[in-house]
């Protein structure tokens, strides 16, 4: 990355990519120069599953940005979004026998560990690894102990690993376009930064994602991130309940789910039905909408249970009740918020932020936090080898 000039960033989304064009001052500030967000089916489920798809959209959007700008560019950084991530929490050790915390001591735990772990998950490589706790004779402290006397050095450190092939797809495809990958990040870690950049939450929190197809658990402590969790279900259960106990076709639910508000339409009259011109296929019968409110909430209260509340893997993890709930589209923000906020089965506080489209940036604004100021949790961030600038030159030329 140079100071002043531009820097690309690619956010690699299910059906769609994101390029962030930004330039670094002197203080690493970013500032906007480009945004482009394309449409692809390429890419599913945080996998590209199409490489030519992928890779022609790569190509001819990043030719257009070079020609746009008259800048060539050789490297980028890239965000992205797998399932089954693999998150291992793990602990190390020194006994100091009174002597003092040394870089070298640090170095030693992190690397033994990093070592076995790489080893016996060998179908995976290390995408982030956090230093997210540190005790010195039992008192646990903010930051790294270095030049401390003690007794007994222990460092807690989550590892966060993403399967081989789903990162050499990523590479293969970069390579083709000429492009050397500086640094991959995944999503939601950059998410919490911009969150935490943003003062918009505290060090502790939870961010529960919905998407349709798929709900994602993340948990950072201390501004660390260090529990993640996919689940292959999202809120497309709200509308096959709704579609199976008021006997519609799915097309009519995501029809009037997108265009009514709950809210306005029960607090104004809590018997109000369902108007027929919803009822494109189906036969018209009298559907109340507090009736659509009930199963929804039955629903999001049932998922709120298995993601995070009773959810066992995190039971131990847990160490506050403020969770940031972001959904993932705008068509049924409105009516998800209505029932966690009224609800009765949870007692956390939810934070809601209803600007969908920073909510859709979050990852390539929370990128360019962490490529202009690095993370102070964050140990050892992820290289790829560079190309240099000739050969990725003639790549992007004759591939």
């Amino acid at each position: 990355m140079q100071l002043n000039e531009p820097y690309l960033i690619i956010d690699l989304n299910d059906n769609n990519v994101i390029f962030f064009i930004v330039s670094f001052d002197e203080k690493k500030n970013f500032k906007l120069l480009k945004k482009i967000i394309l449409e692809t089916q390429g890419i599913q489920n945080g996998r590209i599953v199409n490489i030519e798809t992928v890779t022609q959209l790569l190509k001819k959007t990043i030719n257009s940005i070079e020609d746009d700008m008259d800048y060539f560019f050789s490297n980028t950084t890239v965000v992205i979004n797998p399932t089954q991530i693999n998150c291992l929490n793990v602990s190390g050790y020194k006994k100091l026998n009174g002597s003092q915390v040394s870089n070298e001591d640090i170095a030693y735990i992190l690397n033994d560990i990093k070592k076995i772990i790489l080893e016996s998950e060998n179908n995976d490589s290390l995408v982030h690894l956090f230093n997210s706790n540190f005790s010195l004779d039992s008192d646990n402290l903010e930051n790294l102990p270095i030049g401390l006397f003690g007794e007994f050095y222990n460092q807690n450190m989550t590892f966060f690993l993403a399967n081989k092939n789903i990162l050499k797809n990523i590479n293969s495809v970069f390579n083709t376009c000429g492009l050397n990958i500086e640094k991959v990040i995944l999503k939601a870690f950059a998410e919490g930064v911009y969150l935490l950049s943003n003062n918009q939450l505290d060090k502790n929190f939870a961010i529960l994602k919905l998407e349709k197809n798929r709900i994602n658990v993340s948990l950072f402590k201390n501004k660390s991130y260090f529990f993640a969790e996919d689940f292959n279900f999202g809120f497309n259960l709200i509308i096959k309940d709704i579609s199976k106990l008021c006997s519609l076709k799915i097309e009519e639910v995501e029809n009037f789910m997108k265009e009514i508000e709950l809210k306005n339409v029960i607090e104004n009259n809590n018997e109000s039905c369902l108007e027929k011109k919803y009822f494109y296929s189906s036969p018209y019968r009298k559907i109340k909408y507090q009736l659509i409110l009930d199963i929804i909430t039955a629903r999001i209260e049932e998922l709120f249970e298995v993601c995070y509340k009773k959810n066992t893997n995190i039971k131990n993890l847990k160490n506050n009740d403020k969770i940031y709930i972001y959904v993932e589209s705008s068509e049924y923000y409105k009516n998800i918020q209505y029932v966690l906020e009224n609800s009765k089965f949870t007692t956390l506080e939810c934070i809601f932020n209803n600007n969908i489209e920073k909510n859709f940036l979050a990852g390539v604004n929370g990128a360019c936090e962490l490529i202009g100021k690095g993370w102070e949790k964050e140990a050892i961030p992820t290289i790829y080898k560079e190309k240099s600038l000739i050969s990725g030159f003639f790549s992007r030329l004759f591939n």
